[in-house]
């Protein structure tokens, strides 16, 4: 048989044509299909509001706003109308505090209390182990303190001495467990070794440098030039407004800042840029920004994203304020953040230098995970996934499976039962050691729950128990309350906690 080595040469440029054009070129983005991927989704999901941008280290891709700020009275979204982007903050103080690193005036590895003396945890051991780094992965062991900001408003130097008395869940450096409260001590840090606070530090050496003008840590920052979302539920197939989670002028270090799409578009280019701003200038060291994305600890799967059921990584683990796992062969940093009515995402391939930002203004509404997942497919055309359908169909099992555990509890209600005392004997102040002080008040036929910023519904359930619920937040639990000796009312337990009835004589005390 005789060979020709033009045809050989004909077949083998055919064939690397086909490579060329079946393989996707990393970081490929065709906006009019995004476009319809958004406002698709945005119907799916019932969105007022949102922003996307998919930017590259020196250009950007993709960058719209959709919909509108409120559902009364609201404005048209644009690149500049101001999102909170929450717990995606927590990335910005980890730049703070690398900064100071590189400055030679901390070590990601010090112990806190050599910052904060007056740390202490309910485990000595554990005051002489947890470290700056352990802080930023979130792999102290101990559990959500969420109550303190988002019920009681409680200052952080408060919190600070209620530490003391939370007992941890794991050891030191063995899971994930997501901790709010150790991002706020992190604010404190910087504060202590740069003089000002951890906004003003960051303003100063990280936002201002990049071009972020239009990114504060609190909403009474913004000015009236400035038009921002404003937070909605999805409740009883409608959309409403709902309430502000963080005070007007609190700065918490957490996850209160404020931006746009603009800013966190300059925001994402700036780390594919390895700590250098667009005019050339290196803010963080190389090594830092490296530092920032290592791994630093495994995830199991209940400490995840629920999504990894449809990416099924072979690892999770968490930077340094990124949540991290392997998709199609590549390694994703990325961070979701979430207040009650508002949301947002970024996130990072920095291998293949591409990342997508969506910030919006419905709780909990996924799409932003649809839009990573979206961006991040390297699929070719015909074998892609419509993640959309797949996103919303994951979070709809997973609703339909509560309401399922929950119609098996409303089987187990004992019916036609009495409270062991007339309603108003349930009513006022009681104290947890941990959360603080609290009100209940008797309101028709129910209870009331008073926190320092936000109130549940505390409906008979059997007995001296009560349903505890907020439905628009998809809060709901059990209250059950005890009976003295000398048969008054002494105290009720609620989420493992226990609050003690204060006596009128002890209020003032």
């Amino acid at each position: 048989m005789k060979i020709s080595f033009f045809n050989i040469g004909k077949q083998l440029t055919l064939l690397f044509l086909m490579v060329f054009i079946t393989i996707p070129s990393f970081g490929a983005v065709d906006p009019d299909s995004l476009n319809e991927f958004t406002e698709r989704g945005m119907k799916l999901w019932n969105v007022p509001g949102m922003s996307v941008a998919v930017v590259k280290k020196d250009k950007i891709l993709f960058q719209k706003g959709y919909g509108t700020t409120a559902i009364e009275n609201g404005q048209s979204v644009d690149e500049h109308t101001l999102f909170a982007i929450a717990s995606t903050t927590k990335a910005m103080v980890v730049a703070g505090i690398l900064i100071l690193v590189d400055e030679g005036k901390l070590s990601l590895d010090d112990l806190i209390i050599k910052h904060i003396p007056e740390l202490h945890f309910e485990d000595p051991s554990l005051t002489q182990q947890v470290t700056v780094r352990d802080l930023l992965a979130h792999r102290t062991g101990l559990p959500s303190t969420d109550y303190w900001p988002f019920l009681q408003n409680t200052p952080l130097d408060e919190q600070l001495i209620l530490l003391q008395k939370v007992q941890a869940f794991a050891p030191v450096r063995t899971r994930l467990i997501y901790q709010n409260t150790m991002f706020e001590i992190a604010g404190i840090v910087i504060e202590r070794l740069s003089g000002l606070r951890w906004d003003e530090f960051l303003t100063k050496r990280l936002w201002k440098p990049i071009g972020m003008f239009e990114t504060y840590s609190t909403r009474s920052q913004i000015g009236e030039e400035h038009s921002y979302v404003k937070p909605h539920f999805y409740f009883e197939n409608q959309v409403i407004e709902a309430r502000w989670d963080i005070p007007l002028n609190k700065s918490d270090a957490s996850g209160s800042v404020w931006s746009s799409i603009h800013d966190m578009s300059l925001w994402a280019q700036f780390l594919l840029s390895n700590g250098v701003t667009a005019d050339s200038t290196r803010l963080i060291s190389k090594k830092s920004i490296e530092e920032m994305f290592e791994p630093h600890q495994l995830s199991a799967t209940y400490d995840f994203y629920p999504t990894i059921e449809l990416t099924k990584p072979n690892w999770r683990s968490y930077g340094l304020a990124w949540f991290q796992q392997d998709f199609q062969g590549r390694k994703i940093d990325y961070h979701t953040g979430s207040l009650s009515g508002l949301t947002a995402i970024i996130g990072l391939d920095r291998a293949s230098n591409i990342a997508i930002i969506a910030l919006g203004n419905r709780d909990h509404a996924e799409l932003r995970h649809a839009l990573l997942w979206e961006v991040m497919d390297n699929s070719i055309e015909n074998s892609r996934r419509d993640w959309n359908y797949e996103v919303f169909d994951l979070y709809e099992k997973r609703a339909n499976e509560r309401e399922k555990n929950w119609e098996e509890t409303c089987k187990k209600q004992i019916k036609n039962t009495k409270t062991s005392l007339p309603m108003d004997a349930y009513q006022g102040k009681y104290q947890s050691s941990i959360i603080g002080n609290i009100i209940v008040e008797k309101s028709d036929s129910m209870l009331i729950y008073k926190s320092e910023l936000i109130e549940f519904e505390m409906s008979h359930w059997h007995f001296d128990t009560f349903l505890f619920k907020n439905l628009p937040m998809q809060v709901k639990d059990f209250a059950t309350f005890t009976i003295g000796i000398d048969g008054t009312v002494s105290s009720f337990e609620l989420y493992g906690y226990t609050y003690e009835r204060i006596k009128d004589d002890e209020t003032d005390k």
